[in-house]
Parts: structure tokens; sequence; C-alpha cells
């Protein structure tokens, strides 16, 4: 693994209004690795992913600066950061509900991969990292189940050929075996050359997969470590997994 970042943040501060929802120091993901980012409901887990992509919902103010493969993305508007390599996959709205798993697949139209670690997905490659996604490739987005349309929103974000992917809550509203299987095959990717920070709230689950842990609360880091060692941390251990620190 590369000790070079492929994306980092340093100094990122969000704010809406004056309240500031995000105060992170510095966050990287380095080359073939898979880094988590956990915490409660309203920790800013989603406001990271989202300040990264240089997206959001309201008119935050934002400062800071973000570096993809050395240059500064800082000032690119969101389509130019996934035209750089940057990938969103958000919670929820991930598929085209009346564009069959085909269509949806087609619709993820090849970007400029210029730049080392871009790799291009063709469409039997998706397919057999998703088989499932083959044997519904007929099917419309409304008509798949969370845990299939949580595969297509991935396999449509490798369709763009990532530098680095960012997935917010891809476990929300799967049955835990589906859970399994998703970041599994996260993992996967990442082990095949992938580079990922996924924000998660189930913990149990995440602990097992990523390389390194994040803890966020109240839009700020308060510990990160190798998932190893933070699984015997005790604000990790009591608070998420239900196990008792002495």
């Amino acid at each position: 693994m590369s000790t070079r970042p492929v994306l980092e943040a340093t100094d990122l501060k969000i704010a809406y209004g004056g309240n500031i929802a995000l105060d992170v120091p510095r966050i990287a993901v380095r080359e073939r690795e898979l880094v988590g980012v956990v915490g409660a409901n309203g920790a800013g887990k989603s406001t990271l992913v989202n300040g990264l992509l240089g997206w959001s919902r309201g008119s935050p103010k934002v400062s800071g600066k973000i570096m993809l493969d050395g240059r500064d993305i800082s000032d690119l508007p969101p389509h130019e950061r996934v035209r750089s390599g940057l990938l969103l996959i958000p919670e929820g709205k991930l598929v085209f509900a009346q564009m069959t798993v085909e269509e949806n697949l087609a619709s993820s139209v090849d970007v400029p991969t210029e730049g080392q670690g871009r790799r291009h997905y063709s469409s039997e490659e998706i397919y057999a990292l998703f088989p499932r996604l083959y044997e519904r490739r007929h099917h419309l987005g409304s008509q798949l189940s969370g845990g299939e349309r949580q595969m297509l929103g991935i396999a449509r974000a490798l369709r763009l050929s990532p530098r680095a992917l960012l997935l917010d809550e891809p476990s929300i509203g799967l049955a835990p075996r589906l859970v399994s299987t998703v970041l599994e095959t996260v993992r996967a990717l990442v082990d095949s050359g992938l580079t990922v920070l996924l924000v998660e709230q189930n913990v149990r689950a995440a602990i097992e997969v990523v390389d390194r842990l994040v803890l966020l609360e109240r839009g700020r880091i308060l510990a990160e470590g190798p998932a190893s060692e933070m699984r015997d941390d005790p604000r990790i251990a009591e608070a998420y997994l239900g196990a008792h620190v002495a």
C-alpha cells in the first residue's frame, strides 16, 4: 500500500450560518486503502463526503484544501471533481427508477481517464462482480430490492472510472446478510486497486472490512487508527460494539 494519499483534505471547515458543522484538520486515504468514517446520526459524516465532492443541499461556507493525486481540486465544481476521478455514491438516490439495470449502466457515460490509477470497468466486469445484476439486467430500477439498488449504485460509479470513491451509508435499510455482501464487495474492489472512503453508521460491519477507522463526533475527529486497534478503543467498543472495556 502506498504511503502517498490519493485523497487528502486539510483544514476542512463547513459552516451553515454561524454554526460549524464540520472541522477536520486532516483526513487522508492512501492508494488501495479503505478508510471508514463512523459515528452517530448527526456526527457530520455525510457533511464530510459532500464537502469533499463540493456538493451541499444548502449554501454552507466551506474552507480548506482538498487534494486528489496531488492536485488541488478545492475550487472545482462538483462535476469537474467527478471528471477528475472523485465519485460519491450518496445515501438513497442511487439509480433511475424507470430505467432497466442495463440502461442505468449505459447512462453512466465514460469520462476521460487521464491520470494514474483510473480503471475502466466494462459491463462484463460489472456483471462478473455483481452476478445478481446480470440476472436482473432487464428489470427496472424500481423493481430492485434495496441490496440490488445499492449494488447498481456502486456499479454505475465504477462505470465512471473512479480514482477515489466516496460511499455514504451503503448499509442503510439492508438485511444483515446483504450488508456483509455489499461491504465485502467494496473490500474486494479496494484489494483490486480502488481507493475508498466509506461513511458508515454500522460500526460492527464496517470494522470487519476497513483498514483504518475514523470516529467522528459533532463534526470533529475524536479518534482514528488501524481497525485492529480501534476495535479495542473504549469509545468504539462500548458505544458501538456493545463490548465492556475494563
